[in-house]
């Protein structure tokens, strides 16, 4: 029977279990480790924010066995609750990286599931190095197939969390030696656990976002892969559409068959983006136009009198004034970028920043205009009034991390090492990126997760 006449669950443990022992292209592989360092940093960086604190709070009171390292602490819990507050962590402060067409968050449900089946399982970093890799492809993949049915103007469903769950559950599947049987079963448990809902806008604070695209996700994965892992059983295809099905179930607008488009020859990895700053995505654009525009000759920040930006006005309902979170806050990151040259990760994630006069009195310069007749939703055009001069700079969809306009290795190692050094030492730091490019050859994962405890924490 040819792969084409596979039902569509085997066809997916069929991938899944040929991932595992296959040797990743070059570029594949690559780009696979730069995702793995940029959600690493997003791990110990945000390990430190409120929601990450969060996870650890929960896991402090439920965690058992201590089977698995809460990322960037000390502490160690049983493998469910160790992913959800490593979940926690990784979208704590929008650092983590995207991917457009699928809706989806993919590191931050993906490692956080697959760094504790690595580590209480004793896998080796190129299983490790791989499973990664499955994840990334089944998040991005389901999420295509799902998202022309989830999206704000169609569905209260959320893609975000929907997406990453399958991610992380055949990582996690992958890293357990699951069989081509296995993997079928645990996709039947996969779409018992999928939930998620749009509502995650409506907080005032990153915790309930942060369960939604990550902590819930991966701890459910976990949870899932474990069952089957146990011996639990469950016979059927839950994506085949010659019977009722998840997809069926969901939307009749879902399109099941994207899960299978080029799969054996486009990695889906290569079309995910990094974040140059660690922001909500409608924010960069604007960010990027006023960088231009900061780094021209004549420019003084302290004679700016006016700012006016054109941009959509639907991103205005999610990076407004009525967002209180300040990488969420639209305007608040324009000021603090103009007032201090740059806009560092601790003016864009301490909430006291929002209160500095200064940088109050910068923003309260900036006038958010709705866009003009035929402009595109993606492009922000920024115009600044400083010294008698009016400077203009405009920035499409594609900001730099985007597919189309690549972040440079080095340019990710310059991103990663900054935010795991508000956590980690500078040598730790370089320790971690070290032990990233050069997985393959570990025999575990456990120097790699070592590098990332603080040092002198209790």
């Amino acid at each position: 029977m040819t792969q084409e006449n596979l039902q569509f669950g085997k066809r997916v443990a069929a991938f899944a279990v040929g991932t595992k022992s296959a040797t990743l292209p070059d570029d594949v592989a690559l780009k696979t480790k730069i995702h793995i360092l940029d959600t690493l940093a997003a791990i110990v960086s945000g390990a430190a924010l409120e929601a990450g604190l969060a996870g650890q709070r929960y896991a402090g009171i439920t965690g058992g066995h201590a089977q698995a390292s809460i990322i960037g602490t000390n502490q160690r819990s049983s493998l469910i609750e160790a992913a959800l507050a490593n979940g926690m962590a990784a979208h704590a402060d929008e650092s983590d990286d995207s991917h457009e067409d699928s809706q989806t968050h993919p590191g931050c449900g993906v490692l956080p599931a697959a760094l504790v089946v690595a580590e209480a399982r004793k896998v080796s970093g190129r299983d490790f190095l791989n499973a990664v890799y499955l994840g990334y492809e089944m998040t991005i993949r389901f999420g295509e197939a799902m998202s022309p049915a989830m999206s704000f103007a169609r569905s209260s469903l959320s893609c975000h969390a929907y997406g990453p769950l399958f991610g992380a559950g055949y990582a996690s599947g992958s890293l357990m030696g699951f069989d081509a049987e296995r993997f079928q079963i645990l996709l039947n448990y996969l779409a018992q656990e999928a939930s998620g809902m749009t509502t995650w806008r409506l907080d005032g604070a990153h915790t309930l976002k942060s369960y939604v695209f990550a902590g819930m996700p991966a701890s459910n994965a976990v949870k899932a892969a474990l069952l089957v892992d146990s011996g639990f059983t469950g016979s059927g295809d839950v994506i085949d559409p010659a019977d009722r099905n998840f997809f069926e179930a969901l939307s009749p607008a879902t399109k099941p068959e994207r899960l299978f488009h080029e799969l054996e020859t486009r990695h889906k990895i290569l079309e995910t983006d990094i974040k140059k700053y660690s922001v909500g995505f409608p924010i960069a654009a604007p960010l990027a136009a006023l960088e231009d525009i900061m780094a021209r000759d004549g420019f003084d920040a302290a004679k700016v009198s006016a700012i006016r930006l054109r941009y959509d006005p639907d991103w205005y309902k999610v990076i407004g004034d009525l967002n209180r979170m300040p990488d969420l806050n639209l305007r608040h990151c324009m000021a603090a970028m103009l007032v201090e040259g740059r806009l560092g990760f601790d003016a864009s994630h301490d909430p006291e920043r929002m209160k500095d006069e200064a940088i109050l009195a910068m923003g309260r310069k900036i006038d958010l205009k709705d866009n003009d007749a035929g402009q595109d939703r993606f492009e922000a055009r920024v115009e600044v009034e400083c010294n008698g001069q009016i400077f203009e700079a405009s920035q499409g969809l594609n900001v730099l991390g985007r597919k189309e306009n690549p972040m440079t290795t080095e340019q990710v190692v310059e991103k990663a090492t900054e935010l795991l050094c508000t956590v980690l030492s500078e040598d730790a730091a370089k320790r971690t990126v070290d032990l990233v490019f050069e997985i393959e050859s570990e025999p575990s994962i456990d120097r790699l997760v070592a590098a990332m405890r603080p040092e002198g924490q209790s």
